[in-house]
């Protein structure tokens, strides 16, 4: 596979040339067809996943109906917390479409560390920047539905 396929992954922007060629080294590249599971809510799992292709949503079913979390498309990607931490998937991410991933695992970013630490220090400043965002995001939606709930409450 060519490295300038990591071009595509927002994460991935601030990396040279040369950077995303020695990334792509740690990869492993996934297919999946229309309906597969890449991941599953529960699953231990230690892997960060990019996308390169296709199209896959992130989802929670509750008394058996679906509640889609989020929508994932190429050049995103999903998984950060269990790279970190190889804790339960909190949803299941599924394809709405074909789909081709990369799978960054925990131990390939650790041989990454340890092999190439000038590469993994500008991906775990960019994972970073992405987790904060996403959790100020998660706690601005937090705060808007309890003041909906008291809004509720009030009338």
């Amino acid at each position: 596979m060519d490295a300038s396929v990591l071009t595509r992954i927002k994460i991935l922007t601030g990396l040279s040339d040369a950077h995303l060629h020695s990334f792509l080294q740690y990869m492993e590249i996934l297919s999946l067809e229309t309906g597969s599971y890449a991941v599953r809510q529960g699953e231990e799992s230690d892997a960060l996943y990019l996308i390169l292709e296709g199209e896959l949503r992130a989802r929670v079913c509750v008394d058996g109906q679906e509640t889609i979390l989020a929508t994932l498309n190429a050049g995103g990607f999903f998984g950060e917390i269990s790279l970190l931490d190889q804790g339960p998937r909190s949803a299941d991410v599924v394809a709405n479409e074909r789909s081709t991933l990369l799978k960054f695992s925990a131990a390939a970013y650790a041989k990454l560390r340890r092999e190439a630490p000038a590469l993994a220090e500008p991906f775990l400043y960019a994972l970073s920047q992405t987790i904060v965002g996403r959790f100020r995001l998660l706690t601005k939606r937090y705060q808007d539905s309890v003041l909906m709930l008291q809004t509720l409450q009030e009338t």
